[in-house]
Formats: structure tokens, C-alpha cells, sequence
């Protein structure tokens, strides 16, 4: 079989993280079938079995995008002459003849804890993606053979708001690294919290300044929040700042991942983030075992299910939260010794490439 997969959106973070992670799968484990990989740069190689195509134009801006989409992508198909085309990247182009599988990871348009304004400027960029993006993601859903989201609440939400057949849509967890080593260190300090996050308007840091706040209002002063925000982009969430408050903060900046793998053994993961596909930090933290306070959004539940570990509040309320982080120092939330099973690697890739190949006939 030929497939086709277009990713040429992909360039930084987290899409460029699962394009990676599902090239080499590719690489490692899928041997049946070629594979022609559309990048916009050179991020990674060619073997016998995957060709890579890059097309550096397409990322200077919308109009070199909407080009690819009517005009150079169908030059494209009856070159390469897929059995599949396989999107990661949120959207479709124009038909293209052959079979058609989407990847959705983009949750802007489906979630509805947060309607975003184009009038303010720290939430314009958001609000295109809510407002106006959205509905190409929801069109190529409709175009779709078979569209692959990452939980079951997204899956949930795709079909009300598409209203597409529930057949065609599909809910494959994201693999998590088996993190139960980790599990053998645990030794959880009450008084140490942490968040990895990079500096997105909704992952909500501003509330663990607020939650900082409250707390020291309240004469409790002997904890820390590390975040893996430099001082700068954390007061960029902020604005004025008080300096006891920012003193409370631990600013790490970007650190290795088995570095935040460690931290899950020492602190209490605090994840105020109210807009995520699928919340990798707590089902990290869960994995390793670590103590967990969540937003009570539908991806926190679902990834924490059943763990006894894990803890909500309103992400919208600094008071909730400070009086979960009082509770972990002053003992009335105690770390327990996890006992439900490690959530680690689901084969999701595998997965994936079982609905690319479903009418595989060869």
C-alpha cells in the first residue's frame, strides 16, 4: 500500500513531538507498506520503505497554503498516486481520489469551557483558531473516511457538532512512556508543587499566581510552584506582579522530560490547564504515581479516571485551588500508594496505522 501523510503544518512542540513519534513507529515497526512523508523542512530522513517531500513555501503564510491546497497538492496525488492520504494536521485539502484519513489534535473548536474574543489581542490568535479554522477542521471531518481523535470526549464532541456518522470517528490514546521505574522514588513533599507547561494563555498559570496569593494572605509561605516558564514568560501571565508572590515561584525553564519524569516523585503536579485534546502531564504524573490536583475538565477526568491520587477544582477559581494545595501541606490530602494500574503504552500508533490500512486488500 502507498501512503501519503501530509504534516507540513508541523514545525515546533507538541505537533512536531507526534509527527516524530509516529515516524518512528513507522520506521521501527511498519514494514508492509511505502510511505511518502510531506514536511515543510528537513525533520527527518529517508529509509528504504518512507520518501520525504519537503515544501519549505507552504509555511510563509496563508495564501502559500491555500495554494498547496488547490493547486500544488493535485499535482502531488498524481505523482505519488496514494492508496491513502493521511492527514496529521487538523485539515483537509481538495479531494483528492483516494482514501482519506484525518488526525484531529486541535480542540480550540470543540471544547466549550472558553469562548475567546478576536477583539482582545492576547486572545486574537486563539479566537481565529476557535472561530474561524475551526470550521475547515469541521468540513474535512465531513470529507473524511475516518477521522482519529485522541479521547473520547473529543470523539464525543467531533460527532454532536458535525453531526458525522459515530463510525467514522475514531478514539486511539496517545502512548505514554512506561514510567513505572519511577514509581521505586517516590517520596512526594507536601510543600513542593509543579507544572510543566509551555507559555500558552490556557494553561492558566495566572491562577497559580492568584492561588499563591490567596495562600500568603493566609500567612502560609513555605511552599514552592516550580514551572517550566522562564521569570519573563511567567510575568508575561501576569502582569504586575507582587515580588513575595513571584518569590514563591521556582522558574525552570525548559528542562529534559526525564527531568520532569523526576519531578513527578518529588512533587505535587498541579495542572490548572482548561483547554487540552489530551492532558499528557497528568497522565504522566499518574503513571509514575505522583499526587495530582486537576482541572475538572472532561480530558483531566478521563486521563485520571478511577486514580485515587487525583484531586479537581474549577480552573477558573484561585480560591479552590489554593484550598486543595492548604489541604496536601497541612496533611488532610495525603500522597497514597498508587494501587490502580500503570496507564503506560497503549500501541496507539499501531493503532493508527490499522485504521490507515483497514481496506488493505493486498
Amino acid at each position: 500500500m502507498h501512503i501519503l501523510v501530509n504534516d507540513i503544518a508541523a514545525s515546533k512542540t507538541g505537533a512536531l513531538s507526534i509527527l516524530q513519534d509516529f515516524y518512528q513507529y513507522v520506521r521501527q515497526e511498519e514494514s508492509g507498506h511505502e510511505w511518502i512523508f510531506l514536511l515543510s523542512g528537513d525533520y527527518l530522513e529517508e529509509t528504504d520503505k518512507i520518501r520525504i517531500r519537503v515544501i519549505k513555501d507552504v509555511k510563509k503564510g496563508w495564501l502559500h497554503r491555500l495554494y498547496f491546497d488547490f493547486f500544488s497538492f493535485g499535482k502531488l496525488i498524481r505523482e505519488y498516486r496514494p492508496d491513502v492520504f493521511f492527514s496529521m494536521q487538523n485539515t483537509l485539502p481538495r479531494k483528492c481520489g483516494c482514501r482519506q484519513v484525518l488526525y484531529v489534535h486541535q480542540p480550540l473548536g470543540f471544547q466549550k469551557t472558553k469562548r475567546f474574543s478576536l477583539f482582545k489581542k492576547s486572545e486574537r490568535e486563539y479566537a481565529i483558531y476557535q472561530h474561524l479554522i475551526s470550521r475547515l477542521i469541521d468540513r474535512s471531518i465531513v470529507r473524511a473516511d475516518k477521522t482519529i481523535v485522541q479521547t473520547a470526549w473529543m470523539r464525543d464532541a467531533v460527532i454532536k457538532k458535525t453531526h458525522v456518522d459515530a463510525g467514522k470517528v475514531v478514539s486511539i490514546l496517545p502512548d505514554i512512556k512506561d514510567l513505572s521505574s519511577y514509581r521505586d522514588s517516590l517520596a512526594i513533599s507536601p510543600n513542593m508543587f509543579f507544572f510543566p507547561s509551555g507559555n500558552i494563555l490556557y494553561k492558566n498559570h495566572k491562577l497559580l499566581y492568584l492561588a499563591a496569593e490567596i495562600l500568603l494572605g493566609r500567612g502560609i509561605s513555605d511552599f514552592v510552584i516550580r514551572v517550566t516558564l522562564t521569570e519573563e514568560e511567567l510575568r508575561s501571565n501576569i502582569g504586575n506582579a507582587k515580588p513575595e508572590v513571584l518569590a514563591r515561584f521556582d522558574c525552570m525553564g525548559r528542562i529534559e522530560r526525564e527531568n520532569v519524569y523526576e519531578q513527578y516523585t518529588k512533587s505535587v503536579l498541579l495542572f490548572p490547564s482548561y483547554i487540552e485534546t489530551f492532558g499528557y502531564p497528568p497522565a504522566e504524573a499518574r503513571a509514575v504515581g505522583s499526587l495530582v490536583l486537576a482541572s475538572d475538565c472532561p480530558f483531566c477526568r478521563e486521563v485520571l479516571a478511577g486514580y485515587e491520587n487525583a484531586y479537581y477544582f474549577d480552573p477558573f477559581d484561585a480560591k479552590a485551588l489554593a484550598e486543595l494545595m492548604e489541604d496536601v501541606m497541612t496533611g488532610k490530602i495525603r500522597h497514597e500508594k498508587p494501587v490502580s494500574p500503570v496507564n503506560g503504552r497503549q500501541n496507539s500508533w499501531e493503532q493508527v496505522v490499522n485504521v490507515l490500512t483497514e481496506n488493505d486488500n493486498t
